[in-house]
């Protein structure tokens, strides 16, 4: 049976930044069984904070890692498109969720060369560029995300805005931050950086 693969959730990140909090990453849901759908359950498990599912092929491996199940689905899966671009973006939100950036990178790369129209890959590519500090290569694929529709896009708009800030573009990071507490209204992250903002109208 083929796999069939759509858009899906994302979960906030910590970077690090002494200004800004937080970076966001989506994961591709890859509907089915085998290690495909076993990769996505695993990058979607360690977002939210919860223990990786129970692999259903560990290759040999004694002490395999979570990248694993998606380097073993790439390696094994006959996997195509989507299905193919999909378990891409999942290894590479597993290497962001440890830091490694560029393997991440290289990963949103591929699924992008793979399948051009998720905006996951984008969005994806955009949060990995913020965390390399690559602001100026950031915010060109973090709107290519939001206009290919990614999920939760409050995300994507605090990331672009964290790039824009970052730029010296303060005007369009406000109503970036802004447009992503407008998504929704319970993240307080973008809120809270609202808070460092002083607007004044012109002639004031």
């Amino acid at each position: 049976m083929r796999n069939f693969v759509k858009s899906a959730v994302a979960a906030s990140f910590a970077l690090g930044f002494v200004m800004q909090a937080t970076a966001a990453h989506a994961v591709v849901i890859v509907m089915g069984n085998g290690l495909a759908q076993n990769c996505y359950e695993t990058a979607l498990a360690l977002s939210l904070g919860f223990p990786p599912p129970e692999l259903v092929y560990t290759g040999g491996l004694i002490d395999p890692k979570p990248v694993d199940v998606c380097s073993m689905a790439l390696q094994n899966d006959q996997l195509l498109g989507r299905d193919l671009a999909g378990t891409y973006v999942n290894r590479g939100v597993l290497y962001f969720l440890t830091a490694d950036y560029d393997d991440a990178l290289r990963d949103f790369d591929r699924a992008i060369s793979v399948q051009e129209g998720i905006g996951e890959a984008y969005a994806n590519r955009g949060a990995a560029l913020v965390a390399l500090k690559r602001w100026a290569d950031a915010a060109p694929a973090i709107t290519k995300g939001i206009e290919l529709g990614s999920t939760e896009l409050e995300k994507s708009y605090y990331n672009r805005a964290i790039a824009y800030e970052e730029l010296g573009n303060v005007k369009a990071a406000y109503y970036d931050y802004l447009k992503a507490a407008e998504l929704k209204p319970d993240w307080e992250q973008p809120k809270s950086q609202l808070t460092r903002f002083t607007v004044k109208r012109k002639g004031t």
